[in-house]
């Protein structure tokens, strides 16, 4: 390959580096966007008295932008420390009600080596959401009887 060759190799690939990093950026950029509106809406929800049906609105618009990615924001979001947050985020999973967040919420709810606050609002969201054996309408409970 002639130097004409390696300097048209060049540019391509320092092209093809510059679209990288640039997607790189777009990605990330949006990432701090949604955390951005997820952190929002959790503000909304714990901090106002914004009803039910102002919070189902923002829920929706970012919902329409971000579409599976709030789900699993929403999901990292339940490691905070703060309770009333943490309760803010499960009221919003309960509202948004994915099925796509039931597997997640069910491992973070039974894995041991995740603090006891943060499974306990796991299962909170899930029985919220109608996700547990308790909530299904298929759970069948033995009948007892008294035996006098």
């Amino acid at each position: 390959m002639g130097k004409k060759g390696i300097r048209l190799l060049q540019k391509e690939t320092n092209s093809l580096e510059l679209s990288r990093n640039i997607v790189e950026l777009e990605v990330l950029e949006s990432r701090r966007h949604l955390r951005q509106k997820v952190n929002e809406l959790i503000r909304l929800a714990t901090n106002s008295g914004a009803s039910t049906e102002e919070i189902q609105q923002h829920l929706s618009l970012i919902l329409k932008g971000f579409g599976a990615l709030l789900s699993s924001q929403l999901l990292r979001s339940l490691n905070r420390d703060d309770p009333q947050e943490r309760q803010s985020i499960v009221w919003l999973l309960i509202l948004l009600n994915d099925s796509q967040t039931i597997a997640p919420l069910q491992h973070i709810s039974f894995d041991k080596r995740i603090p006891r606050s943060i499974r306990l609002s796991a299962s909170l969201a899930l029985a919220g959401m109608g996700a547990t054996a308790e909530t299904n309408e298929n759970y069948r409970r033995n009948p007892l009887y008294a035996i006098s």
